[in-house]
């Protein structure tokens, strides 16, 4: 009897494939050719497989079935790639198509897996908005259905708000709901959902959420029951803290990511996402901190004090737990490097294991199977 074949996870890493001009920067052996597919060892490290040759797989967001993927292609013309994951963990490209905007750093699919939504953050101004594409049966995506470009930028940091900048897009857990973070106009745009229409976003004015310009807010995430989110804002390096009051965001608090030096330098708030039981958030401080904070989460929704980690590399952009939940991989885009930690679930302590992996300027990292 033959034996049965090994299982194990596969990661896909996204990255940019020409070298960053950026003062920090180390320079790779060697430009990064694509998106990265890699084997989990049983210590958490990844053992290379192969690389699927593309520009700038800046950002990966994965089907709920884990079936298939899609990467945004961060370039002046900004494109999305459509992916078949295998049972085995293959990759196969299934289309291609225009992003409708430059630099698209993001995307996220609604819940009933209809719709791909692209943030298109655009240095540029004029390129920016957010892009709404069918998702056919089969994974490959249909041509652009809705497009809200961000023209406006709030001219809080001169240069860098001077036009909108679109930066994430997400949902909130009923599916209701979508929000889009403009970085440059320092607003969060907020739109129903409604799933039976070709169209799906309706543009709802009154649920849309201010900040303080030059906050430049970056990323959010709900909890799961739905009764809270958090935003970090990149400029401010803080987390805001929303409660969910009839579907409306209420501002609550905002909670310092660097307390001991508060010069712009040390402000740079990257990434943020919700531990596997959703009791910790974690986010990243970049500049010249490069660090991931861990904040417990109370009853009221408020974060609790920072406990701060190194982040073992330079430009900590993106960071993800694997399927177990033990393990976390911080993808250090300026010193081409993917840290591991050792995640506690009951303490939210991080325990720094050395390298995952050597990739070129990595920006995301994925886990399937």
């Amino acid at each position: 009897m033959a034996e049965a074949a090994e299982h194990y996870q596969t990661a896909l890493v996204g990255t940019w494939t020409s070298i960053p001009d950026a003062p920090a920067e180390q320079k790779p052996d060697r430009p990064s050719e694509g998106l990265y597919r890699l084997k989990v060892n049983s210590d958490g490290t990844l053992a290379p497989l192969d690389v699927i040759k593309m520009k700038s797989p800046s950002w990966i967001v994965k089907s709920r079935d884990g079936r298939f993927a899609y990467t945004t292609n961060e370039e002046n013309n900004g494109t999305v790639t459509a992916l078949s994951i295998d049972k085995s963990g293959q990759v196969r490209v299934l289309n291609v198509v225009d992003s409708h905007g430059q630099q698209p750093t993001h995307a996220t699919i609604s819940p009933d897996g209809k719709f791909l939504f692209v943030a298109n953050y655009s240095v540029a101004k004029g390129g920016a908005g957010v892009s709404v594409f069918p998702i056919h049966s089969d994974g490959k995506l249909g041509e652009q259905v809705q497009h809200f470009p961000y023209e406006n930028g709030s001219g809080g940091i001169k240069g860098r708000q001077d036009g909108g900048h679109a930066h994430a897009t997400t949902f909130t857990p009923d599916g209701k709901y979508l929000y889009a973070n403009d970085f440059g106009g320092d607003k969060l745009h907020a739109y129903r959902y409604h799933a039976d229409k070709a169209q799906p976003l309706e543009a709802d004015s009154a649920r849309d959420v201010n900040f303080t310009p030059g906050s430049g807010p970056r990323h959010m995430v709900f909890a799961p029951d739905g009764k809270h989110a958090w935003v970090i804002t990149e400029l401010t390096s803080e987390i805001a803290v929303f409660r969910v009051n009839q579907d409306r965001l209420e501002p609550v608090a905002h909670v310092r990511l660097n307390t001991e030096n508060s010069s712009a330098e040390y402000r740079s708030g990257g990434g943020i996402i919700l531990s596997p039981d959703g009791k910790y958030v974690i986010a990243s401080n970049r500049g010249s901190d490069n660090k991931l904070l861990v904040l417990k989460i109370g009853a009221d929704g408020m974060p609790g004090k920072p406990a701060s980690y190194r982040a073992n590399g330079v430009e900590p952009r993106a960071f993800t737990f694997d399927g177990s939940g033990k393990y976390l991989y911080v993808t250090n885009v300026f010193s081409n490097n993917i840290s591991l930690f050792h995640f506690n679930a009951d303490t939210g302590e991080l325990k720094a294991a050395g390298d995952a992996a050597k990739i070129p300027t990595p920006t995301d990292i994925k886990f399937f199977n």
